[in-house]
């Protein structure tokens, strides 16, 4: 269809290419698969393949956050350093509203040296962050994108809720909104149905490469979900209390603002609100965008590393606008 094909213009680069899309437009669905969830021998991608979500997992996490908010066992300006007294001094002017925003300014953790032969697990990131003396920036005076502020975020859902984050998530987060398909992956011993592995090409070919050594943390991007899961997902989002909270607007200043608020991104397109969240790990790239103003719903899978999901996006909006 037309609409499918300016959508996955310079997003789908080749015809075997797999991929789950869809797309409702005001009453409409769009509905496209192609490819494979491993080999070629291996079963066809639908809409209930599992696909490991990377960053489109921050809002999962975020939303864990709010609820623990809402329980009293955090709240916004809890800084860090309450919650580990061993952290640096500086960690006196970081909250968890840093963190969720990507203001605090904390060290990525991928820019630093690790024994890139086994895969880095989230508890080494406390370590890490023991082991700084400084952050980038004050906190809270600019934005930077912070995958380790989001490992940070899921050690601490597990932390206060005396729950292991996948146990915390999966029941508070993924199953209350009727998502019984999806996972918080723990590498190497979740079992996850269905699942769609990542593709790098090599010599012009697909090649199975679905895993390197910072894929096994979970705050940052860990979680595994299907289409039909995640169009649920957006459905109970939009209707959520915690939703309204995530919309928290970023003004660094009040020059300043950031379309970042809570796990989720928000833009305006002609005076409506368009909230979306990319996700990019070896192998896989990832696309969840919904508008309750518009009345639509944009969810991309592909488990293939050549191409960026945020060109899905802006094809979206030049249709829109």
């Amino acid at each position: 269809m037309e609409v499918l094909q300016k959508l996955k213009q310079n997003v789908v680069r080749r015809e075997d290419q797999g991929y789950a899309l869809y797309f409702y437009n005001n009453g409409v669905e769009y509905k496209e698969v192609n490819g494979k969830v491993a080999d070629e021998n291996s079963a066809d991608i639908d809409f209930d393949s599992c696909f490991r979500l990377a960053s489109v997992s921050k809002q999962f996490i975020a939303y864990a956050i709010v609820s623990l908010i809402k329980e009293g066992k955090l709240s916004y300006e809890t800084t860090i350093k309450t919650l580990y007294n061993d952290f640096p001094d500086y960690f006196e002017n970081i909250t968890i509203k840093n963190l969720l925003q990507h203001t605090s300014g904390i060290y990525d953790y991928e820019d630093m040296e690790w024994n890139k032969e086994t895969q880095l697990q989230d508890e080494e990131i406390i370590d890490f962050l023991k082991s700084t003396d400084k952050a980038y920036f004050k906190p809270g005076s600019t934005y930077r994108y912070s995958n380790t502020a989001y490992i940070l975020l899921g050690l601490i859902i597990g932390k206060v809720s005396n729950m292991e984050i996948k146990e915390y998530v999966e029941k508070n987060v993924l199953y209350a909104a009727g998502m019984n398909n999806s996972y918080v992956n723990i590498q190497g011993v979740t079992e996850i149905k269905n699942r769609s592995f990542g593709h790098v090409v090599e010599n012009d070919k697909l090649v199975v490469k679905d895993q390197y050594w910072c894929s096994a943390t979970i705050g940052d991007g860990g979680l595994y979900s299907t289409v039909n899961d995640l169009k649920k997902w957006c459905q109970f989002l939009e209707k959520s209390e915690n939703f309204k909270e995530m919309k928290i607007p970023n003004y660094i200043n009040e020059e300043s603002y950031n379309e970042y608020g809570l796990g989720i991104r928000i833009i305006n397109v002609n005076g409506k609100e368009i909230v979306y969240h990319c996700g990019s790990t070896i192998g896989t790239n990832t696309l969840v965008l919904f508008s309750k103003d518009l009345n639509i719903c944009l969810i991309f899978l592909t488990n293939l590393n050549v191409t960026d999901t945020s060109i899905m996006k802006d094809n979206l909006v030049n249709l829109i606008k």
